[in-house]
């Protein structure tokens, strides 16, 4: 795995600086697939589109915003205060929640389903930690909420989100619904079923590495 150079940003808001990441090169070795569809790959890790800006707090797209430019820790000629940007972050689940009330993102489906993932992914990586996936006691109904709304938006004529659809009403403890969607997979698929099909016996409604 190398990194690339950094890209840099400037808040709309506040014009604070803002660095991200970037990969030359990286592979999938050692990575775990897991029945929400996310994949951690140690040599390929991923770094946020949706973030906030850490001085002003506004909610911010990256793929969005122009980027100002780019830097690296070994250019001689990098400015002081490029240097000096802090790296943006993943939001939590409050801050995703926020995200859902921006114009640009109300009555655009596409931009929903990304929103709504990344909460479904951010509850689902507290089991990933070996945490307990409420943390509070307002936790279970903010994520039934979203995983019902996420199962509306989902177009289960894409096999990928039909596979999604699957995987949601398992979490929701409504097995036979699950069942029902995965018996109109193709058989390549029947490795995931047979998984599916395990836990949906013993009515596991937790994410499960595949």
């Amino acid at each position: 795995m190398n990194y690339g150079d950094d890209y840099v940003y400037k808040c709309p808001k506040c014009n604070n600086l803002l660095k991200n990441h970037s990969l030359l090169s990286g592979n999938t070795f050692g990575s775990t697939l897991y029945s929400d569809g996310k994949t951690i790959a140690p040599m390929l890790p991923k770094f946020p589109n949706l973030t906030k800006c850490i001085k002003c707090d506004t909610i911010l797209w990256l793929s969005e915003m122009e980027v100002l430019g780019f830097c690296n820790a070994w250019d001689e000629n990098l400015d002081k205060e490029w240097n000096n940007a802090e790296y943006v972050d993943f939001l939590d689940i409050s801050d995703l929640v926020r995200f859902l009330e921006l114009d640009t993102v109300q009555n655009n489906r596409e931009k929903e389903l990304i929103v709504r993932q990344e909460i479904w992914w951010t509850f689902n990586d507290r089991v990933r930690a070996g945490k307990k996936i409420f943390a509070k006691e307002t936790d279970e109904l903010l994520w039934k909420q979203n995983c019902q709304r996420f199962l509306e938006l989902l177009d289960t004529t894409d096999i990928n989100e039909r596979v999604m659809a699957a995987e949601l009403y398992r979490n929701l403890g409504e097995f036979d619904k699950c069942m029902e969607i995965l018996s109109t997979l193709g058989n390549e698929f029947d490795w995931i079923v047979e998984k599916f099909k395990i836990e949906c016996e013993k009515h596991n409604t937790l994410l499960i590495i595949l």
